[in-house]
């Protein structure tokens, strides 16, 4: 079931989107109806924004629409209107976007080269990581910013609506981790506490796999529940963050994923590989099928 505002807003696009092609109205054409740029119509089917009541009422009339969807996509756009709690946190634009629609997904697949998942950092390495990556964050702005990554990993040890999470971490990730000292082996015990619970399944890359799927950059793969909730990929970089839903994009990463997933250790191997990680009993490249 769909229930967040992001999800709301990328259904009721998809709709307005089928309704027109259906109706061979081309975009233009939309857009002269309302009297907006065809940029406009664009946002609108790719759920950035929501429309107007008046707006999606003209739409749907333009589009030939049954009357019998008008009181259903009238109850979607408002609830594509509720302010999620991350709307107050002052987010940029494309990260406000992700947390989204990760909020509204069921299952989250990810791959990270160089720091730990977002949704397993403890306060101390995510402090780290903002303060390291100081161009993307001003030092004012970090507290809101670990705070809402904190909020964001509710999710996994929620009661209520668990996310199932599935990460590849590159062994990279971990040696930098240590580096930190204390924080990072506080990093390392949290993320072998996380590993035991049963909705969070951790792989390691080694090292010594050499090159593999996703050497340009980690990501970020989300499912939503309902046949009609198409998954979305995320990718971040070093000046900020894209969504993606484009079939073929998504469909790859999907791939590289899985082949990644292939090469990790496994998960028991991977719980090995992490405690004597923190024992100091391994050494780089170290594997543990």
């Amino acid at each position: 079931m769909i229930t967040g505002p992001t999800m709301r807003r990328r259904q009721l696009g998809a709709a307005l989107k089928q309704l027109r092609l259906a109706a061979d109205v081309t975009m233009a054409t939309a857009a002269a109806t309302i009297d907006c740029a065809k940029s406009k119509i664009s946002h609108l089917e790719t759920g950035r924004n929501p429309p107007r009541k008046l707006e999606l009422q003209a739409l749907l009339q333009l589009y030939g629409a049954p009357k019998e969807s008008y009181a259903t996509l009238e109850r979607i756009r408002g609830e594509a209107n509720a302010r999620g709690w991350w709307s107050t946190q002052k987010l940029p634009a494309w990260l406000g976007v992700y947390v989204g629609l990760e909020a509204d997904a069921v299952t989250l697949r990810s791959f990270d080269g160089e720091v730990i998942p977002g949704l397993l950092q403890t306060e101390g390495y995510s402090r780290a990581t903002h303060v390291a990556a100081a161009h993307m964050a001003r030092a004012d702005e970090i507290d809101r910013l670990v705070e809402t990554r904190r909020r964001r990993a509710l999710r996994l040890t929620s009661d209520e609506r668990p996310l199932d999470f599935r990460a590849v971490v590159s062994e990279a990730a971990i040696r930098r981790a240590q580096g930190l000292g204390e924080a990072g082996t506080q990093q390392l015990r949290h993320l072998l506490d996380l590993a035991h619970r049963e909705n969070i399944h951790l792989q390691i890359l080694p090292l010594s796999t050499g090159l593999h799927a996703s050497m340009g950059g980690s990501f970020v793969l989300l499912s939503f529940p309902g046949d009609e909730a198409l998954p979305a990929a995320y990718q971040e970089y070093s000046a900020g963050g894209q969504v993606a839903d484009d079939h073929d994009i998504v469909n790859g990463l999907f791939s590289a994923w899985e082949t990644l997933h292939a090469q990790a250790l496994t998960e028991p191997g991977s719980t090995r590989w992490l405690q004597r990680a923190l024992d100091g009993t391994d050494s780089p490249g170290d594997d543990d099928g």
